[in-house]
């Protein structure tokens, strides 16, 4: 029997130089179910980019320039795939409506799958957005809160959340450079959504001797906040944005995502699964992207605010065998819901009910 011809339709993917957290999720869920399905990916060529096609891993990558909402599905219609999944990564519900509705639109296979893959800037979906949702065979919510949004709308959804490979992201295959001192590690771009001046705040507040903060994996508005507090203080290390950031989450002992929202950010944080998988605790903010994800006190802690962030953070780097604990309780957590062969067999089961 002949394997389900799917197409993958994402505007951003690799091999590309600056990876996001959806990028790299999507990536490894492709490298995960081309043994099962006949899988091309569709994404935008930029204009530095020198091939149209690449193949990975046991699936072909095509690339094809702007109006992306027109040529993709063009191109699609040319490949006939038995069905298509298409990742938006856009936060604003406006936007994906007309994006990536003009996309479903003008493609023929009606057999289309829809996943909102970060978490969109609104607590209420309107009507109009039913109507765009209505055009999808079956929808994808990648964490609970957005399921809990299209609910109601009154749209039904399928839960599938992102996930890691657990087998490459482990301490015992990963060459780390541990500090001498606790190293405390920010992961994400420097903007205000993010947080990162809340954990510079903390660290400055608390004034650990024995403890050190990184700032890398982004650039945004509040670099020039932070390499300024770096130039007065050796412990506070600014390092902006690298291809891969994994031996540097690795080289941590605490990880801290204070963000103040999860608008844009994958469903569950892509660097809170990456440190997970490393064995490291995260403190995280109650917010959808972190706290379906942190156990409070199992895998990490939940903090609702800026003085508990800097209460949490003292006592982990005071407690280095609670550290471990949630570490060994983190990586678990991943190994049994968060995995990426689990997740890939999530999909594989939704392509087969929707074929």
């Amino acid at each position: 029997m002949p394997k389900t011809k799917v197409v993958i339709i994402i505007k951003y993917f690799f091999p590309i130089k600056r990876p996001s957290g959806i990028s790299s999720f999507v990536h490894e869920l492709a490298n995960a179910l081309a043994s099962d399905v006949d899988l091309t990916v569709v994404s935008y060529k930029k204009e530095k980019d020198n091939r149209n096609q690449d193949r990975s891993n046991g699936y072909d990558i095509l690339k094809i320039k702007k109006p992306f909402p027109i040529t993709a599905p063009k191109l699609v219609n040319k490949l006939n795939p038995d069905i298509v999944i298409i990742f938006s990564g856009i936060f604003k519900p406006i936007k994906t409506l007309f994006y990536f509705g003009l996309i479903s639109i003008l493609l023929k296979n009606r057999n289309q799958i829809f996943c909102q893959a970060t978490n969109y800037n609104t607590k209420t979906l309107s009507s109009y957005y039913k109507l765009f949702l209505r055009q999808f065979k079956a929808i994808i919510a990648t964490n609970d809160y957005l399921q809990q949004q299209y609910q109601n709308l009154g749209m039904k959804s399928v839960l599938i959340t992102p996930g890691v490979n657990s087998t490459v992201l482990n301490q015992k295959t990963i060459e780390i450079n541990k500090s001498k001192k606790v190293r405390i590690g920010f992961f994400g771009h420097f903007y205000q959504v993010k947080g990162p001046d809340r954990l510079l705040n903390a660290f400055l507040k608390i004034n650990p001797s024995n403890a050190e903060v990184i700032f890398a994996g982004g650039e945004g508005p509040l670099e020039n906040l932070l390499k300024e507090q770096a130039k007065k203080d050796s412990r506070i290390i600014v390092i902006g944005w690298q291809k891969s950031i994994i031996s540097l989450i690795a080289s941590c002992d605490i990880v801290v995502l204070p963000y103040r929202n999860s608008y844009s950010v994958l469903g569950y944080s892509q660097a809170a699964l990456e440190a997970m998988s490393l064995e490291i605790p995260v403190i995280g903010t109650k917010t959808p992207s972190l706290e379906f994800l942190i156990k409070d006190g199992y895998n990490g802690y939940i903090v609702k605010n800026d003085e508990e962030l800097a209460k949490m953070l003292q006592y982990l780097i005071d407690n280095p065998a609670k550290r471990k604990e949630l570490g060994i309780n983190a990586r678990q957590t991943i190994i049994n819901d968060f995995d990426i062969k689990k997740i890939a067999k999530d999909y594989l089961n939704l392509l087969n009910e929707n074929r």
